[in-house]
Protein backbone atom coordinates (compact mmCIF):
# COMPACT_ATOMS: atom_id res chain seq x y z
CA UNK A 1 0.00 0.00 0.00
CA UNK A 2 3.15 2.44 0.99
CA UNK A 3 4.53 1.60 -2.53
CA UNK A 4 1.50 2.88 -4.30
CA UNK A 5 1.13 5.37 -2.44
CA UNK A 6 4.64 6.62 -3.35
CA UNK A 7 4.62 5.98 -6.71
CA UNK A 8 1.23 7.85 -7.06
CA UNK A 9 3.21 11.02 -5.28
CA UNK A 10 6.08 10.42 -7.62
CA UNK A 11 3.19 10.33 -10.59
CA UNK A 12 1.94 13.54 -9.77
CA UNK A 13 5.02 15.52 -8.95
CA UNK A 14 6.78 14.17 -12.40
CA UNK A 15 3.24 15.34 -14.51
CA UNK A 16 3.12 18.80 -12.69
CA UNK A 17 5.23 20.65 -14.65
CA UNK A 18 3.61 19.09 -17.92
CA UNK A 19 0.29 20.61 -17.00
CA UNK A 20 1.66 23.75 -16.05
CA UNK A 21 0.77 23.73 -12.35
CA UNK A 22 4.25 24.10 -10.21
CA UNK A 23 4.67 22.98 -7.05
CA UNK A 24 4.62 26.39 -5.92
CA UNK A 25 0.84 26.54 -6.94
CA UNK A 26 -0.43 23.09 -5.53
CA UNK A 27 0.84 24.46 -1.86
CA UNK A 28 -0.14 27.69 -2.16
CA UNK A 29 3.27 29.44 -1.84
CA UNK A 30 3.67 32.95 -3.99
CA UNK A 31 5.44 32.60 -6.94
CA UNK A 32 7.68 35.74 -7.53
CA UNK A 33 9.54 36.05 -10.38
CA UNK A 34 13.06 35.13 -11.07
CA UNK A 35 14.45 37.83 -13.57
CA UNK A 36 17.05 36.86 -15.81
CA UNK A 37 19.33 38.94 -17.75
CA UNK A 38 22.04 37.26 -20.08
CA UNK A 39 22.80 36.41 -23.65
CA UNK A 40 19.93 34.32 -25.45
CA UNK A 41 21.34 30.90 -25.12
CA UNK A 42 22.18 31.02 -21.03
CA UNK A 43 19.00 32.70 -20.47
CA UNK A 44 16.72 29.84 -21.84
CA UNK A 45 18.40 26.94 -20.20
CA UNK A 46 18.67 28.96 -16.69
CA UNK A 47 14.76 29.55 -17.64
CA UNK A 48 14.26 26.15 -18.13
CA UNK A 49 16.14 24.95 -14.81
CA UNK A 50 14.30 27.27 -12.90
CA UNK A 51 10.87 27.03 -14.57
CA UNK A 52 11.22 23.07 -13.98
CA UNK A 53 12.24 23.73 -10.29
CA UNK A 54 8.60 25.74 -9.85
CA UNK A 55 9.78 29.25 -10.45
CA UNK A 56 8.35 31.48 -12.72
CA UNK A 57 11.01 33.34 -14.70
CA UNK A 58 11.35 36.03 -16.86
CA UNK A 59 14.06 37.27 -19.28
CA UNK A 60 15.53 40.21 -20.54
CA UNK A 61 18.23 39.79 -23.61
CA UNK A 62 21.58 41.81 -22.99
CA UNK A 63 20.90 42.72 -26.73
CA UNK A 64 17.13 44.41 -25.43
CA UNK A 65 17.14 48.07 -25.41
CA UNK A 66 14.63 48.58 -22.94
CA UNK A 67 15.78 48.90 -19.22
CA UNK A 68 12.44 50.14 -17.26
CA UNK A 69 11.18 46.36 -16.91
CA UNK A 70 14.22 45.41 -14.41
CA UNK A 71 12.37 47.48 -12.27
CA UNK A 72 9.18 45.78 -12.14
CA UNK A 73 7.12 44.99 -8.78
CA UNK A 74 7.49 41.11 -8.30
CA UNK A 75 10.87 40.75 -8.97
CA UNK A 76 12.05 38.16 -6.00
CA UNK A 77 15.63 37.47 -7.46
CA UNK A 78 17.80 38.75 -10.20
CA UNK A 79 20.42 36.51 -12.26
CA UNK A 80 22.98 38.02 -14.74
CA UNK A 81 26.10 37.87 -15.87
CA UNK A 82 29.34 39.94 -15.86
CA UNK A 83 30.24 41.40 -17.96
CA UNK A 84 26.76 40.51 -20.22
CA UNK A 85 24.25 42.31 -17.69
CA UNK A 86 26.52 45.29 -16.57
CA UNK A 87 24.81 47.71 -18.50
CA UNK A 88 21.87 46.94 -16.12
CA UNK A 89 23.86 46.99 -12.77
CA UNK A 90 22.77 50.70 -12.10
CA UNK A 91 19.55 49.93 -12.24
CA UNK A 92 19.58 46.75 -10.19
CA UNK A 93 21.10 48.61 -7.77
CA UNK A 94 17.74 50.63 -6.58
CA UNK A 95 16.29 47.34 -6.77
CA UNK A 96 16.01 45.86 -3.00
CA UNK A 97 16.04 42.39 -4.36
CA UNK A 98 18.88 40.10 -4.42
CA UNK A 99 21.19 39.74 -7.35
CA UNK A 100 23.11 36.39 -8.44
CA UNK A 101 26.08 37.72 -10.47
CA UNK A 102 28.05 34.85 -12.84
CA UNK A 103 30.88 35.60 -14.13
CA UNK A 104 34.48 33.98 -15.51
CA UNK A 105 36.59 36.63 -13.90
CA UNK A 106 37.20 38.89 -11.37
CA UNK A 107 37.73 42.14 -12.08
CA UNK A 108 37.99 45.28 -10.08
CA UNK A 109 35.13 46.44 -11.96
CA UNK A 110 33.19 44.13 -10.64
CA UNK A 111 33.99 44.21 -7.21
CA UNK A 112 32.92 48.06 -7.30
CA UNK A 113 29.94 46.85 -9.23
CA UNK A 114 29.04 44.36 -6.39
CA UNK A 115 29.30 47.03 -3.50
CA UNK A 116 26.36 48.80 -5.18
CA UNK A 117 23.88 46.25 -4.98
CA UNK A 118 22.20 45.66 -1.35
CA UNK A 119 22.37 42.21 -1.53
CA UNK A 120 24.45 39.96 -3.84
CA UNK A 121 26.39 36.92 -4.98
CA UNK A 122 28.55 36.48 -7.63
CA UNK A 123 29.31 32.90 -8.46
CA UNK A 124 32.29 32.31 -10.53
CA UNK A 125 31.62 30.00 -13.76
CA UNK A 126 31.44 27.21 -15.02
CA UNK A 127 28.43 26.74 -13.23
CA UNK A 128 27.52 23.99 -10.88
CA UNK A 129 23.69 23.99 -11.53
CA UNK A 130 22.58 21.97 -8.46
CA UNK A 131 24.72 24.12 -6.62
CA UNK A 132 23.28 27.10 -8.30
CA UNK A 133 19.46 25.72 -7.88
CA UNK A 134 20.03 25.43 -4.15
CA UNK A 135 21.55 28.97 -3.47
CA UNK A 136 18.47 30.21 -5.61
CA UNK A 137 16.09 28.22 -3.40
CA UNK A 138 17.82 29.53 -1.05
CA UNK A 139 17.74 33.12 -1.73
CA UNK A 140 13.94 32.94 -2.60
CA UNK A 141 12.94 31.63 0.58
CA UNK A 142 14.83 34.38 2.58
CA UNK A 143 16.90 30.85 4.23
CA UNK A 144 20.09 32.50 2.77
CA UNK A 145 22.84 33.34 5.43
CA UNK A 146 23.28 36.44 4.25
CA UNK A 147 26.41 38.07 5.75
CA UNK A 148 26.12 41.65 4.84
CA UNK A 149 27.63 42.87 1.17
CA UNK A 150 28.13 40.23 -1.55
CA UNK A 151 29.62 37.04 -1.51
CA UNK A 152 31.64 35.36 -3.97
CA UNK A 153 31.05 31.26 -4.18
Amino acid sequence: MIKIVVLLLRVIFLTLPLTGIHFAEVYGMERETILIIDEAGFSRVCSAILEAEGYRAETILNESPETQAVCNEGVGLVITSYPYGSRFFDDLCRLSSPVIVLTDHISKELLSALEGFENSICMIKPLDYRKFTSLVKEMMTGTYARQGGYSIV
